[in-house]
């Protein structure tokens, strides 16, 4: 027996799929355009340094600093400490802190957060 293959004139259909990518597309361009519009995730600014920081941070490092006063990088972190306390004294509570919290780091100490920079319920 052998097979006869028949000619109708018809030609197969091309693209019959050809809806689905482009749905496809669309979609992804309209996912994009809706990710645009709603820009970049906006964070809360951390509270500001406050004179109560400073404070806190200072008593910190007066209290471990005899413990630690032969780490490596002492010298350096009363030379923090030092800048930190005038800075606060001047007002200049951001800066203050970050020396302070500077300090503890160069003797080994993680600082704790004060009071008046935890989140307020």
């Amino acid at each position: 027996m052998t097979s006869t293959i028949r000619n109708t004139g018809e030609t197969p259909r091309r693209g019959a799929r050809r809806g689905a990518p482009l749905a496809v597309a669309l979609a992804a361009l309209l996912a994009a355009g809706f990710a645009a519009a709603a820009g970049p995730v906006a964070h809360p600014a951390p509270p500001a340094a406050t004179a109560a920081d400073c404070q806190n941070l200072l008593k910190q490092f007066d209290v471990a600093y005899p413990a630690h006063h032969d780490a490596a990088r002492a010298e350096s972190a009363r030379r923090n400490r030092d800048q930190g306390a005038a800075d606060c004294r001047a007002g200049r509570y951001a800066d203050g802190v970050h020396s302070l919290r500077r300090a503890l780091h160069d003797i080994g100490v993680k600082p704790v957060k004060s009071v008046s920079l935890a989140p307020s319920r």
